[in-house]
């Protein structure tokens, strides 16, 4: 089975030359996964894809050095004879077949530019959002009408942020009467402020 997962990147030069065999195995050995090039080819006169990559992917790839840099040009070139690779099926002359490579491959390296510029690079991460300080005494203002143990919920739910099993503890109650004790006292509050 031919391997199209991407190799240690850029740790040697020969990558080309194994990225041009993957993808001529995976041309010549697959045929069912892959469209069959072969009927296609023999109706529309088309050559085998492997031997495309054979007589252009040199050219290919100084042209994606030109339109990208040494790192990543192997990588564009590798993308764009996967995209060649799949319409070439589809392709309904074998006219221009060079000029047609070289198109995917313009494409594929601008495609990459468009994406990077979508990158927002900066020397600094974001700031995070600065948290408005809690005032205590707009918070007490409005609960102390309420009862005791109606204030105590409140603050044990919304100020120290508790879930209701650890209420109950505090309260001494179960975790329902705790749910419950909040949500009478919430809509306590509602009805006041809307009345």
């Amino acid at each position: 089975a031919a391997d199209l997962s991407p190799t240690a990147r850029h740790d040697h030069p020969g990558r080309f030359l194994h990225t041009k065999y993957r993808l001529t195995t995976l041309a010549a050995s697959q045929p069912g996964r892959l469209p069959r090039c072969r009927e296609v080819s023999a109706a529309a006169a088309l050559p085998p894809f492997w031997s495309l990559i054979e007589r252009h992917g040199d050219e290919l790839l100084a042209h994606a050095r030109r339109m990208t840099d040494d790192q990543t040009a192997e990588d564009v070139l590798q993308d764009a004879l996967l995209r060649a690779l799949r319409a070439y099926p589809r392709l309904r002359h074998g006219d221009h077949l060079r000029a047609w490579l070289y198109r995917v491959t313009t494409t594929t390296a601008l495609d990459l530019h468009r994406a990077r510029r979508r990158e927002v690079v900066t020397d600094e991460p974001p700031a995070l959002p600065v948290e408005a300080e809690y005032d205590d005494g707009a918070f007490e203002s409005l609960i102390a009408p309420l009862a005791k143990s109606a204030q105590d919920a409140l603050r044990l739910r919304f100020v120290d942020d508790l879930d209701y099993d650890r209420i109950a503890v505090e309260l001494g109650t179960s975790p329902e009467a705790a749910r419950q004790r909040v949500s009478t006292a919430v809509r306590t509050l509602r009805e006041r402020v809307t009345a």
